[in-house]
């Protein structure tokens, strides 16, 4: 009786370790989903705001400039020959400053400083000592501009350029170039027409460091945690005014910084980018790994770059109308890059029209490992592991008859430089992600479906046990009993056997 108690013992026991297995294996991810969900939203209480407010990542910009080798040729009407010179390199830091919570409106507003830091380690050599040619860059913005001027102040601007010796295209140190000097020639068109130079001081990333980009609202995602940092508006507005229509000029998704959890790879990410004055839509590409963490990847579908003759729903970036669209892949954006004619692409012209990529005589190179733009984002949490936004600067160079230097050239869309700014997960900070995202998913899995696994196990050993033993029994028995009566001494059997 008392192994018949044990046996029976025994197997509830299984039977339990079965049933807390399939229990775990239920309850425990729809716990993690809301952990998850709960310290994603933008909350102080929540793991995710430190890393929303000062990404843990180290952040790259790294710069290439284009050198023009044949500008004398090109005054004469021929196709540029270039080639780029870098990287050079800067530490980025953009943290998140006076955040202001908003419980009535669930929203947070915020803005994000960035620093750079040259790193001479990850640079091609110190850009304050080496120069580069190209496109005179305050030159053609006046030129361009004074094409719809009067004459009297079209000839302020080539006394301008004559008294400062300007030239169409010229050297240039690349460090000017990036963070900015002030231009002679700038400085002398301000005497003559005040109220067309708005500052003398030029460069591409002027004034960027040290500095932030405006003004964000987003959403916190406590009411719904799908638009987790959803930019509500920016500098105060809900659209933009760059654009031709309402579509184009509407400011969708994140700042790519922290985007909301549980990602579906059947549904696009949408990014809003201040560099280009628009938002960029970024579909599923497929699955990486990043640190042993799955990730998906999400890149821009080259259509999304086709001209809005091509795709209608780009007719928008056409500025100032639809008789003015683009070629694929290019986007025109003078209107937020105070009227220079600065042209936006992909590096290499990657996805642009072949007849662009046929305006440069050798040079551009594209290939899509090296300058597409790309986003891993660990799907339940949202996190940006690894990020490689990409960027072409270019001029748009045509001729202006009014002006004599400017008569001959071709009309080309020439590469001044281009960007990568990227980040990554870090060791650390992978070992990390993985104990908060990989391994609750992984331990509920080992430790549910290991109770399972054993308890079917020993239940299924227990009961063959038990039936062997049952069988066993009886025979046994038998056999006792009958060696029992064979062999029994009677009152007539002898004291000694024979």
């Amino acid at each position: 009786m008392a192994g018949q108690a044990c046996a029976i013992i025994g197997l509830v026991t299984f039977i339990l370790f079965v049933v807390i297995g399939i229990v775990i294996l239920t309850v425990a991810p729809p716990i993690i989903h809301d952990m998850t969900e709960s310290n994603i939203v933008l909350s102080t209480r929540g793991i995710g705001y430190g890393f929303w407010k000062s990404p843990p990542f180290p952040i790259l910009l790294q710069l290439w400039v284009w050198n023009l080798t044949n500008p004398d040729d090109v005054m004469r009407g021929a196709k540029p020959k270039i080639s780029q010179i870098g990287p050079f390199t800067y530490r980025e830091n953009r943290p998140k400053t006076n955040i202001t919570f908003d419980s009535q409106n669930n929203t947070v507003s915020y803005i994000s400083p960035q620093s750079y830091v040259f790193a001479p380690e990850l640079s091609f050599c110190d850009p304050t000592k080496i120069n580069f040619t190209t496109i005179n860059v305050p030159y053609i913005t006046a030129v361009s501009e004074a094409s719809f001027w009067g004459v009297v102040d079209r000839v302020g601007v080539t006394l301008a350029a004559k008294m400062t010796h300007s030239t169409v295209f010229k050297s240039v140190r690349v460090y000017d170039f990036i963070w900015g000097y002030t231009d002679p020639f700038l400085e002398e068109l301000k005497k003559v027409k005040k109220d067309a130079v708005p500052t003398t001081f030029f460069g591409i990333f002027a004034g960027r460091n040290n500095s932030h980009d405006g003004v964000y609202v987003v959403d916190s995602g406590k009411r719904n945690s799908s638009f987790t940092n959803v930019i509500q508006t920016f500098n105060g507005d809900r659209l933009l005014t760059f654009w031709s229509t309402e579509q184009c000029n509407m400011i969708n998704g994140t700042d790519a910084t922290y985007n909301p959890p549980f990602l579906d790879e059947n549904e696009p990410v949408y990014v809003f980018s201040s560099d280009i004055c628009r938002s960029i839509k970024a579909s599923f590409e497929g699955l990486r790994k990043v640190q042993g963490i799955t990730v998906h990847r999400y890149v821009g579908p080259p259509d999304d770059f086709d001209s809005g003759l091509v795709n209608p729903a780009n007719l928008g970036f056409c500025t100032p109308d639809s008789s003015h669209c683009l070629p694929g892949g290019l986007l025109n954006v003078s209107n937020c890059q105070k009227n220079a004619p600065v042209v936006m692409s992909l590096p290499h012209f990657l996805y642009t029209d072949p007849a662009v990529q046929d305006m440069i005589a050798d040079g551009i190179y594209p290939d899509k490992e090296h300058h597409q733009t790309f986003f891993d984002i660990e799907p339940q949490t949202g996190a940006p592991l690894r990020i490689n936004k990409r960027l072409q600067i270019n001029v748009h160079v045509k001729a202006y008859e009014q002006f004599l230097d400017w008569k001959h050239l071709p009309e080309i869309y020439l590469p001044t430089m281009w960007l990568n700014e990227s980040t990554s997960i870090g060791d650390d900070n992978g070992s990390e992600f993985r104990w908060l995202t990989l391994y609750p998913h992984l331990i509920t899995l080992c430790v549910g479906w290991g109770l399972v696994a054993i308890g079917l196990i020993l239940i299924i050993v227990s009961v063959t046990v038990f039936f062997m033993r049952k069988r066993k029994g009886p025979r046994n028995s038998r056999v006792l009993v009958n060696e029992e009566t064979e062999y029994s001494p009677t009152e007539h059997s002898p004291l000694l056997g024979d």
